[in-house]
């Protein structure tokens, strides 16, 4: 089961998935992660797709060939993809490494579709879904409940999303304490915007999410520890 945890920068989405695993392991269940190779307890994910800290060109390359497959099935989402990239404000290199993140975050998907992950709990981080967070909004803008709702339509899902949200404020204390942001924002100002159309745009998503049955919005403005990952572990599990 691919379960994929989303949300705003900021908002804590490694936090909650390392305990995520930990609970989870913690109940005879198996895990896997998209994240970092000391949450990845699944000896068949290999380590150039679990740890998004060394996503490289190499990993581009093994991504490819499924992210090949990935477009035979959904040719649709791709092109509405690579429309908002091209549409987008932004530098050259900037759309060049959205693209990049699609592809790998496309390919590494399929392949978390093989029948041999059916019975382990594979949490990603910033997966496919959260690839809107890249071309659906930036500090100028976030893009229109239309293309939100198309995303959505077009956007191969999980079986399961947790979209984590909190407030401006939050967001920007951590963002501002952390200090690795986006090469988008180029000042305080920037950020300030970027963070109030990232937050806007996950509401919507979060919205559709619930609406559709196919995910829960955590609100995290200060993490009361086992509480909100009580909330993700029942849901995870739950028809199961």
């Amino acid at each position: 089961m691919i379960v994929e945890i989303t949300g705003p920068s900021g908002v804590g989405k490694s936090v909650y998935i390392g305990d995520l695993i930990k609970e989870l392991s913690a109940n005879g269940l198996s895990t896997g992660a998209i994240h970092s190779e000391k949450f990845n307890n699944c000896n068949l994910i290999p380590k150039y797709f679990s740890d998004i800290e060394l996503h490289n060109i190499v990993t581009d390359m093994y991504a490819l060939p499924w992210f090949l497959l990935f477009l035979v099935f959904n040719l649709r989402f791709c092109f509405f993809v690579l429309t908002c990239i091209l549409l987008i404000d932004g530098a050259v290199g900037d759309k060049v490494a959205m693209f990049r993140s699609f592809v790998r975050k496309a390919g590494i998907y399929r392949f978390l579709h093989c029948k041999k992950f059916k019975k382990i709990f594979i949490l990603v981080d910033e997966g496919l879904f959260h690839s809107a967070h890249n071309f659906l909004c930036s500090p100028n803008r976030c893009a229109t409940d239309k293309k939100i709702r198309s995303f959505f339509k077009f956007c191969p899902l999980p079986e399961k999303i947790l979209v984590l949200n909190a407030s401006e404020e939050a967001l920007l204390k951590r963002l501002t304490h952390r200090g690795d942001l986006s090469p988008r924002i180029r000042n305080e100002d920037q950020l300030v915007d970027f963070i109030k159309n990232a937050r806007l745009l996950f509401i919507k998503l979060g919205d559709l999410c619930v609406s559709k049955g196919v995910g829960i919005v955590i609100e995290v403005n200060g993490f009361s520890g086992l509480n909100h990952i009580t909330v993700g572990i029942d849901y995870i599990v739950a028809n199961h």
